[in-house]
């Protein structure tokens, strides 16, 4: 499985795609993490790539990812050509427009809920990670939770993990039928 992670600096690309990577190792994966970014300035264009695997991997590099998960416009028009015909398309609403159609596209306002419940669009990373959790039954949740409870930054913890489990909420909701998108 191959997943891309994009949007911009500040938004914790790199961190979700880091702590999802970290649980698929849990969950007893091989797994593979590459990313590009420009750290020095928020706003610059980021993204970070995970490939899962129970086989051993020997690919450092992706063209077309099963799964793009996009946190900003920037990252959605440079990846949304890239994606596999077949693949899952997550995006943060509030943030992306989208301008093509794709047959598997899933929609969340991670940074809208995170400001409403937390005051701050920190936290929008760890609400699409449980959205994406939910959707896609690759990682398991208590898989996520250690991985988020051990890369999380010290004192939030908490904040961190009711994140994720409003963004996995959400998503086991929306598979059940009783959300549509």
């Amino acid at each position: 499985m191959k997943i891309r992670f994009c949007g911009v600096g500040g938004q914790g690309i790199v961190k979700a795609a880091y702590i999802f990577g970290n649980a698929a190792v849990i969950d007893g994966y091989n797994v593979v993490q590459t990313r590009t970014y420009g750290s020095a300035y928020r706003g610059m264009l980021s993204k970070s790539d995970v490939i899962i695997s129970k086989k051993p991997i020997y690919e450092l590099e992706f063209l077309y990812p099963d799964i793009l998960v996009c946190f900003s416009q920037k990252g959605y028009k440079t990846y949304k050509g890239g994606i596999h015909p077949e693949g899952l398309l997550f995006i943060d609403s509030d943030l992306v427009q989208l301008d093509i159609m794709h047959s598997h596209i899933y929609k969340l306002n991670a940074s809208v809920l995170s400001y409403e419940r937390f005051g701050s669009k920190l936290f929008g990373n760890m609400i699409m990670l449980g959205y994406l959790t939910a959707i896609v039954e690759l990682i398991s949740k208590e898989a996520m939770e250690e991985s988020i409870s051990q890369k999380t930054p010290g004192g939030t913890e908490e904040e961190n993990l009711e994140a994720f489990e409003i963004g996995y909420n959400i998503g086991l909701k929306e598979k059940s039928g009783f959300l549509k998108v």
